[in-house]
């Protein structure tokens, strides 16, 4: 099987001839201590890294118009303004100030986004391609100050619906740009929980997003893609939910926040593909040998019977891990994903 034949089969939870593995980034001075050199490193310095490790896909983000403000600072395409802080970015203003503005709050057009690496990576390799557009919460969420968005939510404040639909669309007419580039799978990146539970409650979640989620899901279903749902945190109360949905997959599940990947593959394994569920802080802290029996633990508890896509629980590998646990972790992934 070829990368793509690899994931598809996976993501419609059957048994490909090994387990798929990869993940969404690899930050660039990873990607130059993975390949031993010095300098800048570029498109086929990443894809040569990802085919040392191994992987079969990457994720994508549609490259977000900026315009710079003179001052060190810039805007983006959504209305929020940032500035560089010692090597940080730091929001300085959001794009709606508060909840009065939301209704005469205009969305940016999808068309001016930028899709050219999306169509780059379908054209001149074989790796499985994913783009990401945002969830209604996450989407909604990024326009506001968050607290000031969560006591919004949590008063059911009728603006914030209307915004989140309007949301929806918008995301529904990049994913399907996304596509026409050459996304082979789209991504919901809609982070509603974190390490204890959700950031709002469940019932409030299920009123005013679920629907919007499951329309946007429908929707890009409707497109030919598969779509895997991504969340960071416990999503422990939500899982029923999710799994109703037409979801292909689902990816995050983080050790630390109680996803116990076993117990989530026994039951929901035969409705979701599941991805992920590797502790990154472990790639930090860990040695190989420590590394490599986690690896094994985790593929015996996830791999079996297919609809396992092995990557870390947040799908970014940055600069700071040591590449010789990075290669480690892929060598034992290598060796314990087949079936």
């Amino acid at each position: 099987m070829n990368h793509v034949e690899r994931v598809q089969v996976t993501l419609a939870r059957g048994r490909a001839d090994r387990v798929p593995r990869g993940e969404f980034a690899i930050e660039p001075g990873l990607v130059a201590a993975l390949l031993g050199r010095e300098g800048p490193v570029g498109f086929s310095e990443e894809a040569a890294a990802r085919e040392l490790l191994g992987m079969d896909l990457l994720a994508l983000t549609p490259g977000v118009p900026l315009e710079e403000q003179g001052d060190g600072s810039y805007r983006d395409v959504w209305g929020c303004r940032y500035e560089k802080r010692g090597g940080l970015t730091v929001l300085q203003a959001p794009a709606i100030q508060d909840i009065q503005s939301a209704a005469g709050y205009t969305l940016p057009d999808p068309g001016t986004f930028d899709l050219e690496a999306i169509r780059r990576w379908r054209e001149e390799t074989d790796f499985f391609v994913m783009a990401f557009v945002d969830g209604p919460f996450q989407g909604t969420g990024r326009l506001f100050d968050f607290t000031t968005f969560l006591l919004a939510t949590a008063a059911r404040e009728e603006a914030v619906e209307e915004l989140a639909a309007a949301v929806v669309d918008f995301n529904l007419e990049l994913a399907r740009l996304c596509r026409q580039a050459g996304a082979h799978a789209i991504i919901i990146g809609d982070d509603i929980a974190y390490g204890q539970g959700t950031y709002i409650r469940p019932d409030i979640w299920r009123e005013l997003f679920l629907p919007l989620l499951r329309h946007q899901v429908e929707g890009i279903k409707a497109l030919g893609l598969p779509v895997i749902y991504h969340s960071d945190g416990n999503l422990k109360a939500l899982l029923p939910d999710l799994a109703a949905l037409a979801l292909d997959g689902l990816q995050g599940l983080e050790p630390t926040a109680g996803m116990d990947i076993g117990t989530i593959k026994k039951e929901y394994g035969e409705k979701l593909c599941l991805m992920g569920n590797f502790d990154l802080d472990l790639l930090v802290s860990g040695d190989p040998e420590t590394i490599t029996a986690a690896a094994e633990r985790l593929l015996a508890e996830a791999a079996p019977g297919g609809g396992y896509i092995f990557s870390t629980a947040c799908g970014i590998l940055n600069a700071s891990l040591p590449p010789e646990n990075v290669r480690a972790l892929y060598r034992a992934v290598a060796d314990g994903g087949v079936y």
